[in-house]
């Protein structure tokens, strides 16, 4: 090989741009550059990835790293609770007519095996502060429903949601 053939290898290598038509000289002088630049810059590129080490470091990107089903799994557990926590003030209408008409509260808990709101005793009839845990509850409750069918004279049963709730806000 000429030293012009190994000068474009070199060039070329280290994606160095020159014309084709350039001499020995010419690239010889770019190369040198090259290295001159490379070896005088060394401080700063070094200096320039440990800030950005130190930046990924604190700030995780979050497409970065990807994260596993249990990470997954109580992120959306978090979400869910955090869903549930999230107070409405409504007004909660008893629609079971089989119990004392002078009922005035209703009983309900909320929790599953990931957490657990408590049991709350809610004042009936009134505008009241409730955990949207507590009112998917209620809104769950069915109770049977015993209606006459017109066709035969005998009486089938329905279900119906106990509880009306109604949002104030």
């Amino acid at each position: 090989m000429s030293k012009l053939e190994e000068l474009r290898q070199e060039a070329t290598d280290l994606g160095i741009q020159f014309a084709k038509t350039a001499g020995e000289k010419a690239l010889s002088a770019k190369i040198e550059d090259f290295y001159t630049q490379s070896e005088s810059s060394g401080d700063t590129v070094e200096k320039a990835i440990e800030e950005k080490n130190k930046k990924a470091a604190t700030n995780p990107s979050p497409n970065s790293v990807p994260k596993s089903k249990t990470e997954l799994m109580h992120d959306k557990r978090k979400r869910r609770e955090a869903e549930a926590k999230v107070t409405r003030v409504v007004t909660i209408i008893d629609n079971d007519q089989r119990v004392n008409n002078n009922t005035t509260t209703c009983i309900v808990s909320c929790g599953n095996s990931y957490f657990d709101l408590g049991t709350k005793i809610l004042p009936l009839n009134e505008k009241v502060e409730v955990r949207m845990g507590h009112i998917q509850t209620l809104k769950e409750i069915k109770i049977p429903q015993h209606v006459r069918n017109p066709q035969t004279g005998l009486s089938t049963v329905k279900m119906r949601t106990r509880y009306s709730v109604s949002f104030e806000d």
